[in-house]
């Protein structure tokens, strides 16, 4: 069995007029946001490194990703 890992995954949904991020269980990154784009289908996505586990340091890059989406 792969071991997992926890990514922060961004999401942002124009049709839900929803946006967000949370942290999934997964192998690798792209199985991460595999997860969240079937919670949010349509949503366009983008993960972070399993190393990135600050808070503070998650909310502001989700802040700049969100600006660009």
């Amino acid at each position: 069995m792969t071991p997992m890992s926890r990514y922060p995954v961004f999401y942002c949904s124009t049709e839900a007029v929803d946006a967000g991020f949370r942290p999934v269980e997964a192998a690798d990154a792209y199985e991460a946001e595999q997860i969240v784009q079937r919670e949010h289908p349509g949503a366009v996505t983008a993960s972070l490194s399993e190393r990135v586990t600050n808070e503070e340091e998650i909310r502001r890059l989700f802040m700049a990703w969100l600006e660009k989406v």
